[in-house]
């Protein structure tokens, strides 16, 4: 595949969660809305995401668990800092990253509002599968799934996207589909427990993340092609798209009442997509490539990008040749500096996952900034195994690790006592 097509646009394979995009038949990092997932979990068939935002607990909703012995996931990981060390270890029958089962659909992991990760399975019909994966109360055990099907509405063809999106407001789930290329005009669909809420156009909507705000209220962060509700192709870049009404008639458009902005184009860089994920705090972070062969990461403090906040270029936080796959944050505490930790892929061998890498940030809620570049934070065992990272509400980092057929292993992360 020409690298050029990689790295087109959001609806193309800017690495997220995998470590080949293998023929053209996955070029989009989809599939069909039509398509049977056949091994998601026992289902049949990303909150702030990417990161996470919603729900309790990290690991059931438990007190801090000590750390495991390192013995317990080298066969996985490393920990290269010492201010990590792992609480709990889960596992979960599903396939994270391309599912070629389910005609190679790209399945990348949120935090959901029932205190627990959030995978999304295409159905049939039109349907999706969103499925809401709970764990035992103790530091290891499997995951258990509760799927439930939502008449989405997709046509036939369309390419559903990686992520379901819990929004922190309307009890809304968002998920996201395009068409194939180069149509990269597609939609995000609001979904209620049961059926489909709205429909707003987009370009290439890429990967996304959630911002709550005051009396059920929030914000849709994300990486794409056109703000939402404007059919017209515009600039790669971090958009927003604020709530606008209530549960009874909510929109993420302008409801006529001055109540709420138009979405907008945050900040353009690069020339294709990836990743977003938001910090418990607030603070955002969006990775984004460039042709020349690089990719930026800039972080935007929370309340630059919070609902109702203009345009901002935000700060630069690190630049890495290659492109990008998994990102995740974890909040300042009043101790510690924030970690965004991030996967690149090798710019040599560009369908190569590397080593996890983790960059530290200060950040006031004004102002942030980063504390230096990026620095080994977890080492694989396998060398080109593509994780999954995001964060839940009690601050823990949670990395899904491929463990065989139809199989991920989450070992959860939280800060070591005494780490840095």
């Amino acid at each position: 595949m020409d690298r050029s097509l990689v790295l087109l646009g959001g609806a193309l394979c800017v690495a997220a969660l995998t470590a080949s995009c293998g023929d053209e038949n996955e070029s989009n990092g989809a599939t069909s809305a039509s398509a049977t997932s056949t091994g998601a979990g026992g289902a049949t068939s990303s909150t702030a995401s990417s990161g996470g935002s919603g729900g309790q607990g990290g690991s059931g909703g438990e007190a801090p668990t000590p750390c495991l012995p390192a013995a317990a996931f080298e066969a996985y990981f490393a920990l290269a800092d010492d201010a990590l060390c792992a609480v709990a270890i889960h596992d979960a029958a599903v396939t994270l990253g391309y599912d070629a089962n389910a005609n190679y659909y790209l399945r990348v992991p949120t935090w959901g509002g029932h205190g627990g990760p959030l995978t999304l399975d295409p159905g049939t019909g039109g349907a999706v599968d969103v499925v809401r994966w709970a764990a035992p109360s103790g530091p290891s055990g499997a995951l258990t799934a509760s799927s439930a099907t939502i008449a989405a509405g997709l046509a036939d063809g369309v390419y559903l996207g990686a992520q379901a999106l819990e929004l922190p407001f309307f009890g809304w789930t968002a998920i996201s589909w395009t068409g194939a290329f180069p149509d990269t005009l597609g939609e995000v669909v609001t979904l209620t427990s049961s059926a489909k809420a709205a429909a707003f156009a987009v370009h290439g909507f890429y990967s996304g993340a959630t911002l709550s705000a005051a009396g059920g209220q929030g914000r849709l962060v994300y990486t794409g092609l056109s703000p939402l509700g404007d059919t017209a192709l515009g600039a790669n870049g971090l958009y927003a798209a604020d709530s606008c009404g209530d549960a009874a008639n909510g929109s993420l458009l302008p409801d006529g009442s001055g109540s709420c902005g138009a979405p907008a184009l945050v900040a353009a860089w690069g020339d294709a997509s990836g990743p977003v994920a938001a910090d418990g705090a607030g603070n955002v972070f969006a990775v984004l490539t460039s042709f020349d062969g690089t990719q930026e990461a800039r972080g935007f403090a929370s309340s630059t990008i919070a609902r109702g906040a203009g345009p901002t270029e935000g700060v630069p936080v690190f630049t890495l040749p290659g492109f990008g796959s998994s990102l995740a944050a974890l909040a300042p505490t009043p101790d510690e500096p924030g970690l965004l930790f991030f996967q690149p892929n090798d710019a040599a061998e560009p369908y190569a996952a590397l080593d996890v890498l983790a960059t530290r940030f200060t950040s006031d809620g004004t102002t942030l900034t980063a504390d230096g570049e990026p620095t080994p934070a977890l080492t694989l065992a396998t060398p080109n195994t593509a994780l999954a990272m995001f964060t839940d509400p009690s601050g823990r980092l949670w990395v899904g690790v491929p463990n065989g057929a139809d199989q991920t292993v989450f070992v959860v992360l939280a800060r070591a006592p005494g780490g840095g």
